[in-house]
């Protein structure tokens, strides 16, 4: 059985001497490096947090560009294409003036080449004529 005696005080004092000697040594210490831990770590965080918001940042940075460059690569091209039917269609209308010029040159040289003909022809059709009526006529003209 359990004696309330002078004794039992003495525990007791002793009990809450030791628990204030823990706190002082032990528990205090453990708290504040418990504390400073958790300081550290929610700074630490922190610092990932703001690493990965600006990553996430350069990453968006990042892409913008590509889809400005890919748009201006885009505008380029079509601009290219432009230019490219603007210089062919140039092209094709010299070359069209050029083969129209040369179908009259050669045009010319024709009528020239059949006017030339023409005079030779009519100069052997009276000599054949001629030819032709004297043997039909049996007698020169």
């Amino acid at each position: 059985m359990i004696n309330i005696n002078v004794t039992l005080l003495i525990q007791m004092a002793n009990v809450l001497v030791l628990l204030f000697l823990m706190n002082l040594v032990l528990y205090r210490p453990i708290r504040r490096m418990v504390a400073d831990r958790k300081k550290v770590i929610a700074e630490r965080q922190e610092k990932i947090d703001r690493a990965g918001a600006d990553a996430e940042e350069a990453v968006q940075e990042f892409n913008a560009k590509i889809q400005e460059a890919r748009k201006a690569g885009r505008q380029k091209i079509q601009d290219l294409k432009a230019e490219g039917y603007e210089r062919e269609k140039d092209l094709l209308q010299k070359a069209t003036e050029q083969a129209a010029q040369q179908v009259q040159e050669m045009r010319a040289k024709i009528k020239g080449d059949i006017g030339a003909a023409r005079n030779k022809l009519k100069k052997q059709v009276q000599v054949f004529s001629l030819d032709l009526a004297q043997k039909i006529l049996g007698r020169s003209i």
